[in-house]
C-alpha cells in the first residue's frame, strides 16, 4: 500500500514539471547554411556592420570632399558648389585702397595726414560675394588721442571704384594714383628711384611761413646729422598759400625775403645756428632785409659765398617752384625721399628706413 500510493504521489509531480517546462518558451535557431556554420541571426549582423561601414564611409568621404574643394576656392563656394569667383583679386583691391588713401593728402582738412599714418601692411581684406564688393580694412593710428583706428573701404568688384568709405569720412577729391606703400611713406605715382644707391636724397619742400615750417626744417637737420652719409638732405623753399597772405602788407619782394635768406643759409654748415637765431625774432611775420643780413654775418657764415647765393636766388626759387610741381606738392612742409616716396616731417624716419631697406 505505501508502495502503491508513494507512485500514485509522483505522477502530479511529474505532470507538473513537464507543464512548467511546455510553458517556457522556446527559439529554435537553423542553420541557414550548413557548410558554413552561419544562422540567420548573425547573417543580419553582418549585413547591419557592412551597411554601417558603407554609410560611415560616405559621410567621410562627404565632408572631406566640400572641405577640400572649399580650401581650393579662395573665396568660397557658391550655393551650387562651384567656386565662388571674383573680378579681381584680393591683392588688387588692396592696391586699390592703397590708392585712394594715398588721395587724401590733397584734402584740405585733418585727412590730409591719413596716408602718412595708415597701417597698411596690416589691412584685412575680404570679398562680399552676395554684392559683388570688397570690403578692406586698414588700420590707423589717430595722431590726435594715439588710438589706433580702422577705415574701411566698400569697393565695386567690377572696376575697383569706390563704393563707401567708412561711416563720417569724406570721399577724396580727387585720383592722384599715388599708393601708401608702408606706413609713413606714399609712392609718388610716375617717379622712380634715385639713381644713387649708397646715399639717399632727401628734399624738403616747405613754404616760410607755413605752420611747422621751422620744426620741420629742425627735422631735417637732426636727420641729417643722425644718418650721416646715408643720406643727403636738400631744402627747397616755395611760396605758395602762407606766403600769398602777406603781398597786400609786405610786398612780394619783402615777403619773399625770408624764403631766399633761408635757403642759401641751407647750404651752409652753420645752418642751425642760423634757424635757432631766425626762430627768435620771427613772430609769424614778414622779417625785414636787415634783420636776416645780421644774422646771417652772426652765425658765422662765409658771406661772400651767402652774397653770390642771393643773388642768384630768384633763377633757383623759380627752379625749387617746378621741382615742387614735379612731385606734386601741394600742401606743404612734404619731405620727399629717395626721389620716389612722399613723406611728412613726423614720418621722416619711417621713410627714409624705408628707402634704405628697399
Amino acid at each position: 500500500m505505501s508502495m502503491k500510493k508513494k507512485n500514485e504521489d509522483a505522477i502530479p509531480r511529474a505532470v507538473g514539471r513537464k507543464a512548467a517546462a511546455s510553458a517556457s518558451p522556446v527559439f529554435l535557431v537553423k542553420p541557414a547554411i550548413k557548410s558554413l556554420g552561419l544562422d540567420y541571426l548573425h547573417i543580419s549582423l553582418i549585413v547591419l556592420v557592412l551597411v554601417l561601414a558603407v554609410l560611415a564611409f560616405s559621410l567621410s568621404s562627404f565632408k572631406q570632399a566640400p572641405q577640400q574643394q572649399l580650401q581650393s576656392c579662395g573665396y568660397g563656394l557658391n550655393p551650387d558648389g562651384s567656386c565662388i569667383t571674383p573680378l579681381h583679386s584680393g591683392k588688387e583691391a588692396l592696391a586699390a585702397a592703397e590708392r585712394l588713401i594715398a588721395d587724401y593728402a590733397y584734402t584740405n582738412s585733418s585727412l590730409s595726414l591719413l596716408p602718412y599714418y595708415s597701417l597698411v601692411n596690416e589691412s584685412k581684406v575680404s570679398y562680399l560675394n552676395a554684392s559683388k564688393e570688397w570690403l578692406v580694412v586698414v588700420p590707423y593710428d589717430d595722431p590726435l588721442n594715439g588710438e589706433v583706428l580702422n577705415i574701411s573701404f566698400i569697393l565695386y568688384d567690377s572696376n575697383l571704384s569706390l563704393s563707401e568709405p567708412f561711416l563720417e569720412m569724406v570721399k577724396p577729391l580727387s585720383l592722384h594714383n599715388n599708393t601708401v606703400v608702408h606706413p609713413g611713406v606714399v609712392s609718388i605715382y610716375g617717379r622712380t628711384s634715385c639713381a644713387s644707391n649708397s646715399t639717399v636724397p632727401v628734399y624738403l619742400f616747405t613754404d616760410p611761413y607755413a605752420p611747422g615750417a621751422f620744426s620741420s626744417i629742425r627735422a631735417a637737420i637732426n636727420a641729417s646729422k643722425a644718418y650721416g652719409s646715408k643720406v643727403n638732405m636738400s631744402y627747397f623753399f616755395i611760396f605758395a598759400g602762407n606766403s600769398a597772405q602777406f603781398y597786400n602788407s609786405y610786398g612780394v619782394n619783402s615777403t619773399q625775403a625770408m624764403g631766399r635768406y633761408l635757403m642759401c643759409a641751407s647750404r651752409q654748415s652753420e645752418f642751425g645756428a642760423y634757424l635757432s637765431n631766425l626762430s627768435r625774432v620771427f613772430y609769424g611775420s614778414p622779417v625785414s632785409g636787415t634783420t636776416l643780413s645780421q644774422l646771417a654775418a652772426g652765425a658765422g657764415f662765409n658771406m661772400s659765398l651767402f652774397g653770390s647765393c642771393l643773388q642768384d636766388s630768384s633763377s633757383t626759387m623759380d627752379s625749387q617752384a617746378s621741382l615742387s610741381k614735379l612731385y606734386g606738392v601741394v600742401s606743404t612742409p612734404e619731405f620727399v625721399v629717395g626721389c620716389k616716396y612722399s613723406t611728412i616731417p613726423q614720418r621722416l624716419d619711417s621713410a627714409i628706413n624705408y628707402t634704405i631697406s628697399g
